[in-house]
Parts: C-alpha cells; sequence; structure tokens
C-alpha cells in the first residue's frame, strides 16, 4: 500500500512469462491482468509497450559512426544504468537531435563537471537523450526510444476499451520517472507517479512488466 494525497492505493506488480516481439499487448493484459477491478489502472511498462507495440528499434539499423564511439567515451554510467555509454545509444541521439546539439551539451557537460556539477549534459540535449533504453542484456539487440505522447495515448485508450480498466504507459525505475500517458478512466498521471515513484515493477529481469494500481 502506499498514501498519496491523503488516498491509500493497493499496488500488485504482476509477474509474467517472459515477453517476446510477436506477442499481443492486449492479450497479455488481459491473461496477466485477470484481478483487475473497476477503478484499477494498469500501469505498463513503456519499455514492454514499445517492445509488444513494434515500436522498438533492432541495433543493426543504427550503424555506429566514429564520433558516437568517441563521445559515448566520456559518458560516466550512473550506478549501474550504462546510458549513453552505449555507442549505439550515443549514436541514435546524435541522428535524432543533431550533432550540433549533442557536442553543444558535452562541452557544456566537460566544462562543469570539474565544478561538480552533474546532469549538464542532458540540460542541453533534452530528454530525449535521457530516456532512450535498451542496448544491454536481455535487449542488447534493441532499442527503445521514448513512446511519442500522442500515440502513447492513442495506444491506452484503445487498451482501456479492451479490458475495461484504466490504463498508463511509466516510465518508471530506481532514479525516478514519469508517466508518459494515460486512458480517460486512469487514475491521473501526477498522482499515479507519486503512487509508483518507489518502483515497484522492479528493474531490468524482475519479470514484472505491469503493475495494477488500486484506490482503497
Amino acid at each position: 500500500m502506499k498514501v498519496v494525497a491523503g488516498r491509500v492505493f493497493h499496488r500488485c506488480a504482476v509477474r509474467t512469462r517472459w515477453l517476446r516481439e510477436s506477442d499481443d499487448l492486449a492479450e497479455i493484459l488481459v491473461e496477466y491482468a485477470a484481478d483487475r477491478r473497476p477503478g484499477d489502472t494498469v500501469a505498463v511498462s513503456e519499455k514492454v509497450a514499445l517492445l509488444l507495440s513494434g515500436r522498438a528499434i533492432p541495433v543493426e539499423k543504427v550503424p555506429i559512426s566514429r564520433d558516437a564511439r568517441f563521445l559515448s567515451r566520456f559518458v560516466r554510467p550512473h550506478h549501474d544504468t550504462l546510458g549513453l555509454s552505449i555507442p549505439v545509444k550515443m549514436e541514435w541521439v546524435l541522428r535524432q537531435i543533431g550533432r550540433p546539439r549533442v557536442y553543444a551539451a558535452a562541452l557544456v557537460a566537460g566544462m562543469t563537471r570539474p565544478f561538480g556539477l552533474k546532469g549538464m549534459f542532458f540540460h542541453v540535449a533534452g530528454d530525449l537523450a535521457r530516456t532512450v533504453d535498451g542496448g544491454t542484456p536481455p535487449y542488447d539487440h534493441l532499442l527503445f526510444p521514448p513512446f511519442p505522447v500522442d500515440d502513447a495515448t492513442t495506444l491506452c485508450a484503445e487498451l482501456e476499451a479492451k479490458l475495461d480498466s484504466g490504463v498508463a504507459i511509466v516510465d518508471i525505475n530506481d532514479f525516478g520517472g514519469s508517466v508518459r500517458a494515460v486512458s480517460p478512466r486512469a487514475l491521473p498521471a501526477d498522482i499515479l507517479a507519486r503512487v509508483l515513484a518507489d518502483n515497484p515493477l522492479g528493474q531490468r529481469s524482475t519479470g514484472r512488466p505491469f503493475v495494477l494500481v488500486r484506490p482503497n
């Protein structure tokens, strides 16, 4: 249970079999979230939503350039999160936001790091650089770009119609995160973010890609 804004919320992380690109997201949710009730919100990991909706990018489609390899060498991983120290992720960011902006971000980060300022690279490069995922086992063959909000909102609404429950797509980890989109009957994004702030889904290979959130 967790108390947010004076309300009690029950959270049940759902363990599943190992999911693959060929699985159907709606069918998986119907199967594994069978205990849902009216008023529940089914929160789906963004990575799994991308994987099962065909939006993950095979790494072989992103050939790595010399400057991506060079820049990735200067990235200091945050705990066990490798981030842009993985060259293929750096390459994807270079292509998406442009080399001038990435080099400007790297320059600012290099100039401010000696003064103990952290996160300046992402302050300049933007959230897209911070939120690209993948490139590590067990999904070292895939990249997971941020789910476009409009597309994520549409998918949530489609899933809500099939499940008859609110649905949200969330990007939550041990260091924070956000709610990418919610369906009309889901809990508000700001409340849901606070309810899931301690990451009940867990990290990496825990096998808990969904969580049922139930107001008391």
